[in-house]
């Protein structure tokens, strides 16, 4: 990394190139001095761009970003974590994409105005390792001061192009960019592998048979906005964004079903979101395109980013547990039936019962009526409202039918057993036995689904943890993952949303260590199975017998003193 001394150099480098006093710099290589008079030329003096300029989406090259996105994608995956970001702009600067691995380098890019629609020509804002790349067709490393202009003297740009492996013409220019680091001499290697990558991937694509499947997919996607999949010849796979959010097992599954031969034509699958529809296009031998339209559940929700822009994420989980109670919630959903969600506090009844997670900002596609507005508005408006709201035509949603008492429960059953409007009705339910659940289940004859706690589904823990972490390189390492384990989660999946939330606000980025986990997590006891059922027992004895130990004693055929204890050794008590 350039010491103070080398910055003032370049820049008294620079500043002869600019005012015309040199045409060649001791020191500065002529592919770099070309850049700045060519910037000069264009601009004028480096304060003269004052930000980047950018163009509207609809102008951006959609084809040349599918072609890529798959194999950049990977590529970026592998460098998650970094503080790198990459960046596929098109032959003129213009940007189409960027991916960034963690919060460091989406900080980075926004301030230097590197979004998508982004124009980094040469003649918009001066050397870059975009602009130059695509001005001079050769790979470029700029540092700091070496740009042209001063909005990027903190920043490092690696750029190369990625030309057609039989014309040799300019496709598209592929940049590493990050803040000033000492280790920038490894990054022309590492592009230099992608963009050989790129280009094989380019001729790999020339192939008829292959070449025909991209054209299928480019018309499809063009027409379809749901997921789309091309599977092509030797393991060609092409998928729009919209299938960026399909699960693995679902690309499996959907790759199964092209496999086999089949014909053109609609098919039914079932995916992780429910029983899908399929749309298969045989284009020949070996190639398949598949849309994924609407399942019987709702709409293709998505996966693992953040709900923006009114997009509704995907339920997250594949334990065994987990999905028996979203297939049941589906099967209910379409059948006007009323159906109780019940579960221990945080445990994801309203996610369930909505079809999607219940996040601040998230769309809502159902109408939800929570129980506790009854003891604000009293219990016969709280049912008026719940009449009214049985007419609008949407789903509905009946939240925390706990805190109702037995008649405004009697209420509740007859308003929906009287509307003459038949709506999907989910109740959730809290409560911390599912014995109880059951027997509220059958006093108000009402089918109930219970929904798991997270310690009976730790398989999930890994993608919950991705789900809610605001960047996806704050990941635990395995230890960290075996305390989360370990961990009871009484609070279940939102203290899991509150653990992950304090880790990323303490600043933590890249891999999560155990000491970077809250103390309850870290110093909670590891528990066999036995200590497990132990445990349960001693919970369900203390509700049944509202926290009075001689009594939850008597239960479980063990003296006080033995419960006391357990209880202190289990942290049910301080």
């Amino acid at each position: 990394m350039p010491d103070n001394a080398e910055y003032d150099r370049i820049e008294k480098a620079k500043e002869l190139v600019l005012s015309a006093q040199a045409a060649s710099v001791a020191g500065q290589s002529a592919q770099l001095v070309e850049s700045w008079r060519r910037s000069g030329s264009a601009l004028g003096r480096p304060e003269n761009v004052a930000d980047v300029p950018r163009v509207s989406e609809e102008v951006l090259d959609a084809h040349l970003l599918d072609l890529f996105r798959d194999p950049l994608t990977r590529f970026a995956e592998g460098v998650s974590g970094t503080g790198l970001a990459v960046l596929l702009a098109d032959s003129r600067g213009r940007i189409l994409h960027r991916w960034c691995g963690d919060r460091a380098a989406s900080a980075h890019l926004d301030r230097i105005g590197t979004v998508r629609g982004a124009v980094l020509a040469e003649d918009a804002v001066g050397t870059n390792g975009v602009g130059t790349v695509a001005a001079s067709g050769r790979e470029v490393q700029i540092q700091g001061v070496e740009h042209f202009a001063d909005i990027y003297r903190n920043a490092i740009c690696t750029g190369a192009p990625v030309r057609h492996p039989m014309t040799g013409n300019l496709l598209a220019v592929v940049t590493l960019s990050c803040d000033v680091t000492p280790r920038a001499d490894l990054l022309r290697p590492l592009l230099s592998t992608v963009t050989q990558q790129l280009e094989q991937h380019v001729l790999e694509m020339q192939e008829p048979a292959a070449r025909r499947a991209f054209n299928t997919f480019l018309e499809i996607t063009r027409a379809r906005p749901e997921p789309v999949v091309a599977f092509g010849p030797a393991g060609l796979l092409i998928q729009n964004p919209q299938a960026g959010r399909l699960a693995g097992e679902d690309l499996r599954q959907l790759h199964r079903l092209c496999a086999d031969g089949i014909g053109t034509g609609k098919y039914s699958v079932e995916l992780s979101t429910g029983l899908a529809h399929v749309h298969v296009t045989a284009v020949d031998s070996g190639n398949r395109v598949a849309v994924v339209q609407e399942p019987q559940a709702g709409r293709l929700l998505t996966g693992s980013a953040r709900s923006s822009g009114g997009v509704l994420r995907q339920l997250v989980g594949r334990a065994p547990e987990w999905l028996d109670a979203r297939r049941a919630v589906e099967r209910y959903r379409s059948s006007g039936e009323p159906l109780i969600i019940a579960g221990e506090p945080g445990a994801g009844k309203l996610s369930l019962a909505l079809g999607h997670p219940s996040e601040p900002d998230a769309p809502v596609r159902r109408e939800v009526v929570d129980a506790a507005q009854r003891h604000v508005v009293g219990g016969r408006q709280w049912l008026q409202d719940l009449a009214a709201r049985l007419e609008n035509g949407r789903d509905l949603v009946v939240r925390g039918v706990q805190t109702l008492e037995p008649r405004i429960l009697d209420g509740m059953r007859t308003v929906l057993r009287d509307s003459p409007h038949r709506r999907s009705v989910l109740v959730t339910l809290t409560t911390e036995a599912r014995e109880d659940a059951d027997a509220f289940g059958l006093k108000y004859d009402v089918p109930v689904v219970w929904v798991p706690p997270l310690r009976d589904r730790v398989s999930d823990l890994p993608a919950l943890w991705k789900h809610f972490a605001p960047f996806p390189a704050v990941t635990p390492d395995g230890e960290a993952l075996g305390l989360l384990g370990a961990y009871q989660w009484p609070g279940n999946v939102k203290e899991l949303r509150t653990v992950v939330g304090q880790v990323a606000d303490a600043g933590k980025s890249g891999t999560v260590v155990p000491g970077d986990l809250p103390a309850a997590v870290r110093n909670a006891p590891s528990l066999t199975m036995i200590e497990r059922v132990e445990l349960e027992a001693i919970r369900k004895a203390l509700r049944e017998t509202e926290g009075n130990r001689a009594k939850a004693a008597q239960i479980l055929g063990l003296s006080r003193a033995t419960v006391y204890r357990k209880m202190k050794a289990y942290r049910l008590i301080s």
